[in-house]
C-alpha cells in the first residue's frame, strides 16, 4: 500500500474509534455533546494546521520549480544565443572570403586586360 493510502486508512481508524467511545461512554447528553464539540474543535484545528502545512509546502515546491525552470529557460536562451553568434561569425568570414576572392579575380582580370591591351598597340 502507498504511505498516503495507509496513513488515510490510520486517520479513518482513530475517528471511528474517537466516535465509537465517545457515543457509548457512560455520560448526560450534554456533557457528551460539550465533549464532542471540544474534541472536534481540536481535531479540526490539527487538520487546519497540517493543511496549511502541506500548503506552505506545496508552495515552496513550485516556487522552487518555478525558479528552475526560469534557470533552464535563461540557459536555453544563452546558448541559442551563442549559437546565433557563431553562425553569424562564420557567415561573416564565408562572406569575407568571397569578397576577397573577387577582388583578387578582378585585380587579376585588370592586369590581364591591361596586358591584352598593351599587346594590341604593340600589334
Amino acid at each position: 500500500m502507498r504511505k498516503t493510502t495507509c496513513f488515510m486508512s490510520l486517520l479513518t481508524g482513530f475517528g471511528v474509534g474517537i466516535a465509537a467511545s465517545l457515543m457509548f461512554a457512560p455520560e448526560a447528553g450534554q456533557k457528551m455533546r460539550r465533549r464532542i464539540r471540544v474534541n472536534a474543535r481540536h481535531a479540526s484545528g490539527l487538520f487546519k494546521k497540517r493543511a496549511d502545512m502541506f500548503t506552505s509546502a506545496a508552495g515552496e515546491v513550485l516556487q522552487n520549480g518555478h525558479q528552475e525552470i526560469s534557470r533552464t529557460m535563461t540557459g536555453f536562451t544563452d546558448k541559442a544565443k551563442e549559437k546565433i553568434d557563431d553562425a553569424a561569425d562564420a557567415t561573416k568570414k564565408a562572406a569575407d572570403q568571397v569578397i576577397d576572392k573577387s577582388r583578387d579575380v578582378a585585380h587579376t582580370m585588370g592586369k590581364k586586360m591591361e596586358e591584352a591591351g598593351k599587346r594590341l598597340q604593340n600589334a
